[in-house]
């Protein structure tokens, strides 16, 4: 076969016949649950930074008794040491969706591991703020009590024991916040990529 009768032979080959192969297209779908994560998250980095800058002024608009301003900027001290950490850990993982691309199976596998693993340093950093919470809590207790001219020894047992299960309820229903809003706000797009990568091992 000559030249010319490659050409043409070329020129003839119907391309409809050309089949993109499904996997191909599954990883596309990955696309559509990264871009919400990625809205979200940036959302909820930048609603998490202004909650941290709103605390460092919460004695004032609460008027905390000032002799407790120490204990307040003590705890919320840790809180900042930790949320630094845990805030470049989260902005990491955007970056790294943010640079994903769709291309192979195992990009979007570790994707899906990074995402999971993600997850449960948000709940580990949800349970550390909880001693911050305790400490707020015990001092604005404490503070009113200071402006009343009492302390806690001045409560009755049954008020210290309403006191202990309301913190106690209050802890639990946190830890429950915690959890929910991770599986509202970031589960549904873990199983859709759970899902895709399903379909890929099937094909």
């Amino acid at each position: 076969m000559n030249l010319d009768e490659l050409k043409s032979a070329w020129n003839n080959e119907q391309t409809k016949d050309v089949k993109i192969p499904k996997n191909i297209n599954e990883l596309g779908k990955a696309k559509h649950p990264l871009d919400k994560l990625k809205r979200n998250m940036k959302n909820e980095w930048f609603a998490q930074v202004a909650a941290i800058l709103f605390l460092a002024f919460v004695p004032q608009v609460q008027k905390i008794h000032s002799s407790l301003y120490v204990f307040y900027y003590v705890a919320y001290s840790f809180l900042v040491i930790i949320s630094v950490y845990y805030l470049g850990q989260f902005r990491s993982f955007y970056s790294q969706i943010t640079h994903y691309s769709a291309d192979t199976k195992d990009s979007l596998t570790e994707i899906y591991h990074e995402f999971r693993l993600n997850i449960e340093r948000y709940h580990s950093f949800g349970f550390l703020l909880l001693p911050f919470g305790l400490v707020w809590i015990g001092i604005s207790i404490y503070s009113t009590l200071l402006e009343e001219g009492k302390n806690l020894d001045s409560l009755s047992e049954k008020t210290k024991m309403i006191l202990l299960v309301a913190i106690i309820v209050t802890i639990l229903l946190l830890v429950l916040a915690i959890l929910s809003w991770t599986k509202y706000y970031y589960g549904k797009y873990l199983k859709q990529l759970k899902a895709i990568l399903d379909e890929l091992k099937s094909n």
